[in-house]
């Protein structure tokens, strides 16, 4: 790169931050809350919990008892969402609805709220409140997961693809409303994952450590500008008990190969410490059968016929260790560390037969490949933060080093028969050695305060550094001896560094109106170098991504949210890698070091009914779009799968939440999701506009039964859609789960069941010019499986107001 222009880009963007870094500071007002407790015959209950909570991540955030005659207050800050928990022996819980105190309204008065005797049968139900799996929030959605039946035993991979708007592809990239590019945060933290490894992370994670996970479809400044479609951001469970406590699981299942997963959870606050350890161990499979057509024209117009079939089978053990400590100095300083192994083997056996048919002369192609890879991703974090007064102004650091390792050895055999003959006419036989890492560097610093009663501004700083390097080595074996394949082996590094700084305001402009507008600026410098092909191609870059958000409340059953975000979408790393796998020697993926990041302009309007139903549009227009085509060449009748960058995609979506409770012991939660997608580009010199309006239908229904019975069965549809050059057919399925609690509520059992009627397979076609590729592919979905957990604790529960949980402490990773 030229240094002059380096230092010229980073002067650019270290005069912007300086700009952005003039803090203001002012004093906070508090709000409060009040209320009286009654039982059935309005006899007031006296020494009562009643906690309080964030709306965003269910973490406590201050609590109390009610007095002799039921009366309680509590203090909290303003701007925040809140719900309150009211619990006392002998009584059933009751959840308040959430709410949200600002500068003209500081307090909320709740009156008098009867607790319901705790009777153990009503008739023939139990009487179970049910939370809400789906809450909508001003900027985001959440989807509840923690306790629910069908995390047991699964996956956070798995629970993830259940969410609303999110659809998973046929090569396991996640999509949010119909677009791909999302971004996956774990605690609010970057995993810094490529999608394949993401995958495979998630895959090994179990869901019982899940608490929520949060849809953040335009991001505000404060996050960074990668991933167009939006965030994921998956919330584990936070320790908010003093003392020891933790939870073992176990659990299998069984989709025609043998799983199973188990995990150790430990707590440990006590003064100013508080520890955790979460350890899981995993064997997960894949399994995947396929059928595939395809025909390519060659220059004569002559066409070949591939006729496929393919079977697949993977098997993976994830072993994972999650260590971490947070400590509080003293009132106004505190910091965290925390270390996080996960590591993966596996073993893919992906076998092809061929019938290749051209001139009516038939081949028969047996293709073999047998791949073993080992992965290890080792992470370190650090956390400080300072309270630089005693009204929300505050400031934190995080400095993260992550060390990934992958090594993968393959082999690829081919047979070629006449037709149906039992004699082979030709044999051959690769075998791959391809060692690579990845070291992450990353730091932020943010900044945030508030500007007079009703205004806060948040600031903040960024650097991260990535360096990669990939020898790919393919070899020839033949007659016993191997010798090293030139042209196909290649030897990559990659190198990435990434400036940013962003700038946050919100406030109130009038009591009904609130906002938030953000400007985030990002310097990119990255080099892509083949040693074995003697390239470079380094990159240099640098983009400003506005953010606005307005809330507007028209009524108390009427709120409607506005928001513009611009976003970028980096090509992951390993797709710059020109590097080849193969699955046959007629098919194969290429990495492509040429593609170009995307850029997406969103703009969103959110609206909420009576407090519950949600109407979310979007509307989004992404430049140089990457997406994968296939790439045919006539003359020896080829197909190289590649990602490569698309003139325009055009996404319009919206979906609509509608929860209904018929019954206290039913709960429904149904959303839809419908999108329309026009991608258009250019394809063998012909201008292509690919367009089709889809939609995803999904619920979940859970019944609370008597004897401490959960049942909960969801069922999804989802439409045809296009993807690309391919046109994807409709696919549906149903999912069932049952949970029982014993030895109250300290062990819980669950048994579970996906894609009850085997439906979920996939299918797509590509047809441009003659040339035509089917797929037809089911990747096992249909699985049984059965968990324990027991739950163990020796400390203090929350009883007085004096039990205090820090938000900055609960926001931190691993917390």
């Amino acid at each position: 790169m030229n240094m002059k222009n380096q230092i010229r880009q980073a002067t650019r963007i270290g005069i912007f931050a300086m700009i952005m870094l003039m803090p203001a500071f002012s004093f906070a007002q508090e709000g409060s809350i009040k209320g009286t407790l009654l039982d059935a015959q309005e006899q007031p209950i006296p020494f009562a919990n009643i906690v309080l909570y964030y709306s965003t991540d269910s973490s406590m955030f201050n609590g109390t008892i009610s007095k002799v005659d039921g009366a309680y207050a509590l203090t909290l800050p303003l701007e925040k969402a809140f719900y309150v928990v009211y619990s006392a022996v002998g009584y059933k819980r009751y959840v308040s609805e959430v709410f949200l105190l600002d500068a003209s309204s500081t307090i909320k008065e709740f009156g008098a709220i009867k607790l319901q005797e705790d009777i153990d049968v009503l008739g023939e139900v139990q009487v179970k409140a049910l939370r809400p799996q789906v809450i909508m929030e001003a900027d985001k959605m959440i989807v509840s997961v923690d306790g629910t039946a069908l995390a047991a035993g699964a996956s956070v991979y798995e629970v993830i693809e259940k969410a609303p708007g999110v659809y998973v592809d046929q090569d396991g990239n996640i999509q949010l409303n119909g677009k791909t590019g999302v971004q996956i945060m774990i605690d609010g933290r970057l995993s810094y994952l490529s999608a394949i490894d993401l995958k495979n992370m998630l895959a090994g994670m179990s869901a019982e450590n899940l608490k929520n996970i949060e849809i953040i479809t335009n991001p505000s400044a404060k996050y960074d500008a990668q991933g167009n479609s939006g965030i994921i951001n998956i919330v584990l469970k936070k320790n908010t008990i003093k003392g020891i406590n933790g939870s073992v699981n176990g659990g299998a299942s069984y989709n025609g190969l043998l799983g199973y997963q188990g995990g150790l959870s430990l707590n440990h606050k006590a003064g100013k410490w508080n520890s955790f350890m979460n350890a899981d161990f995993s064997r997960r499979n894949r399994i995947r059968d396929a059928d595939l057509y395809r025909v390519v024209v060659d220059q004569e117009g002559v066409p070949t016929y591939f006729d496929q079939t393919a079977q697949q089978e993977n098997v993976r053990y994830s072993p994972s260790l999650r260590i971490g400590t947070d400590f509080d100095i003293n009132d106004m300083h505190s910091i965290g560390i925390m270390f996080n192994v996960y590591a993966q083997n596996a073993d893919d056996q992906f076998n092809f037969k061929s019938l290749l048919s051209k001139y009516g002369m038939d081949t028969t192609l047996f293709s073999n490949n047998s791949i073993n890879s080992e992965f290890l991703n080792s992470r370190a974090n650090i956390h400080y933060s300072i309270k630089l007064d005693t009204n929300g102004t505050k400031l934190s650091a995080d400095f993260n080093f992550i060390r990934l390792n992958n090594r993968g050895d393959s082999e690829f055999s081919n047979e070629y028969f006449v037709a149906e003959s039992n004699i082979a006419v030709k044999s051959d036989l690769l075998t791959t050695d391809n060692p690579s890492y990845y070291d992450i560097l990353s730091g932020q610093i943010d900044f945030e305060t508030k500007l007079g009663a009703a205004n806060k501004l948040e600031l903040g700083v960024k650097a991260s550094a990535v360096f990669s390097d990939n020898d790919l080595q393919f070899y020839i074996e033949e007659g016993g001896s191997r010798q090293s394949d030139e042209e196909r082996s290649n030897h990559f590094l990659y190198s990435e560094n990434i400036l940013a700084a962003y700038s946050s305001l919100s406030g109130k402009i009038n009591p009904k109106v609130t906002y938030k507008v953000g400007l985030r600026a990002e310097q990119t410098f990255s080099e892509g170098e083949s040693i074995t092909l003697g390239t470079t191609n380094p990159r240099d870059y640098f983009n400003f991504f506005p953010s606005v958000f307005v809330q507007q409340t028209i009524s108390d059953n009427y709120q409607i949210n506005y928001n513009y975000s611009r976003r970028i979408d980096r090509p992951d790393y390993e797709n710059l890698n020109p590097f080849i796998f193969y699955l046959d020697p007629k098919t194969w993926a290429q990495g492509n070091p040429y593609l170009r990041p995307q850029l997406t302009h969103s703009v969103g309007v959110t609206q909420t009914f009576m407090k519950q139903y949600n109407l979310v549009l979007n509307a989004s227009v992404t430049d140089d779009v990457i997406t994968e085509l296939p790439i045919q060449n006539p003359e020896d009748g080829t197909t190289v799968f590649q990602q490569t960058n698309l003139s325009q995609l055009y996404n319009y979506s919206a979906t609509m939440v509608l929860p209904f409770q018929p019954f206290k012991w039913w709960g429904i939660n149904n959303n839809v999701t419908v999108f329309h997608q026009d991608f258009k580009f250019e394809y063998s010199g012909v201008q292509v506009s690919n367009n089709q309006t889809s939609y995803m239908l999904r619920t979940a229904n859970t019944f609370s039964v008597r004897g401490g019975w959960r049942i909960e069965v969801n069922a999804d549809y989802r439409s045809n859609l296009v993807w690309g050059l391919f046109r994807i057919k409709p696919q549906y399925g149903i999912d069932l789960a049952v949970k029982k609690s014993f030895l109250s509520d300290k062990l819980s059992a669950s048994i579970s069941m996906s894609d009850v009627l085997r439906t979920r397979r996939f299918s797509g076609n590509a047809s441009f010019g003659g040339n035509i590729n089917e797929i037809d592919q089911y990747f096992g979905q249909q699985s049984i499986g059965f968990s324990l957990r027991y739950s163990f604790s020796k400390g203090e529960q929350f009883k007085s107001r004096q039990r205090n949980t820090n938000l900055d402490e609960l926001n931190r990773a691993g917390g």
